[in-house]
């Protein structure tokens, strides 16, 4: 119709048809991947840059050594409360560990401390009549002159070392004689040479030779020591005149020289097992003692023995027995009469009389 040619359906049905679609990616709910193209961009640094003030603060806090642990060793010490909480947390660490030291040598010390012997007879049978005090009166708690209550045998009881943290107390004149122990011998405190005869007053002693005196004297003719002789053992030694003496035990194996404060000086004998040396003795009788600490030693009448290194503790020995000469104080850590215990040691001897002394003045 109107000039126009008319198309079957069958053959526009078989047309090409041109026709816009949506991409295969959105279908389904699917994302499209987008993809951008690669530009290069220069970027131009400034040479010689430098940081501002704050920048370089926050720099140097980053970087530190121990940034961000406040528990590091450097930030403890860099905080002021925390390096004093540290300090006072080693003081009393320190304070504690030295107190508790001391406190356990104290408790040695007492362990070691001699107690005092009540009721120790001192008579005719323990010590000649001529040897015996005439003063002072010694209370109970020291050593009594009244009653009579000794032990049978000290034989086997252990021995009692004093401590070898005691100190030496006061010597102001520097001449070996303590302050305390200067009344004992009549001398200046206050000069080394009381009697002005060229030779030190510690000296005069150790020889045995009165300190006091203008001519020289031994020491047992000058009124100021008295000699004991042990009645059963058989040794002899001197000591200061006004001090007590008591036999501790029935056998005369313990004896001990005391003053009014209580301290004293004790005299022990042990016996030796058959072929036994000194060393083996002491390693069974001292166990706690060191034997490095023990060097030679000579009475004044030749007696040979053994001492400690700080003058407190003697050993003389023969075949049969030893017998140990030990310094005890009191509660106080201070020795009042080193001198006087080695002045005993050195007076020591055995059987005959020290009276006699085979040197002259002049070999001080």
């Amino acid at each position: 119709m109107f000039g126009k040619k008319k198309i079957a359906v069958s053959e526009r049905d078989s047309m090409p048809v041109k026709a816009q679609t949506m991409p295969a990616d959105f279908y389904g709910g699917l994302n499209p991947v987008v993809k951008f193209k690669k530009v290069e961009k220069e970027i131009v640094v400034r040479k010689n840059s430098e940081l501002t003030r704050s920048e370089k603060k926050i720099l140097d806090k980053t970087t530190a050594v121990g940034s961000g642990d406040p528990m590091h060793v450097v930030n403890i010490f860099a905080n002021k409360k925390s390096s004093i909480f540290f300090w006072a947390l080693l003081f009393v660490f320190l304070l504690a560990g030295s107190g508790g030291y001391y406190f356990w040598q104290m408790k040695q010390t007492k362990v070691s401390a001699v107690p005092p012997a009540p009721n120790i007879q001192v008579s005719s049978s323990s010590v000649a009549v001529s040897d015996l005090p005439v003063e002072p009166v010694i209370s109970t708690n020291n050593v009594a002159t009244t009653s009579t209550s000794t032990v049978n045998n000290t034989a086997d009881i252990p021995i009692s070392f004093p401590s070898t943290l005691l100190a030496k107390s006061a010597d102001l004149d520097a001449d070996d004689i303590t302050d305390t122990a200067e009344e004992l011998f009549n001398t200046d405190p206050s000069k080394p040479d009381t009697d002005e005869d060229g030779y030190n007053d510690g000296h005069e002693l150790f020889y045995l030779y009165n300190p006091s005196g203008k001519e020289p004297m031994r020491l047992i003719e000058s009124g100021l020591v008295k000699e004991y002789k042990n009645p059963v053992f058989g040794y002899a030694l001197f000591y200061p005149n006004n001090w007590a003496v008591g036999n501790v035990d029935e056998s005369f194996r313990e004896v001990l020289f005391s003053t009014l404060t209580g301290e004293n000086i004790e005299v022990r004998v042990i016996d030796l097992l058959p072929q036994e040396s000194f060393e083996d003795w002491f390693g069974r009788w001292a166990p706690r003692e060191k034997f490095a600490d023990v060097s030679n030693f000579q009475s004044r009448f030749f007696q040979n023995g053994k001492k400690r290194a700080d003058n407190l503790v003697y050993y003389f020995y023969d075949s049969a027995h030893v017998y140990v000469v030990l310094y005890h104080t009191t509660d106080s850590l201070s020795v009042n009469y080193g001198s006087v215990i080695t002045m005993m040691a050195r007076s020591f001897g055995m059987s005959e009389s020290n009276s006699s002394d085979p040197r002259e003045f002049t070999n001080l």
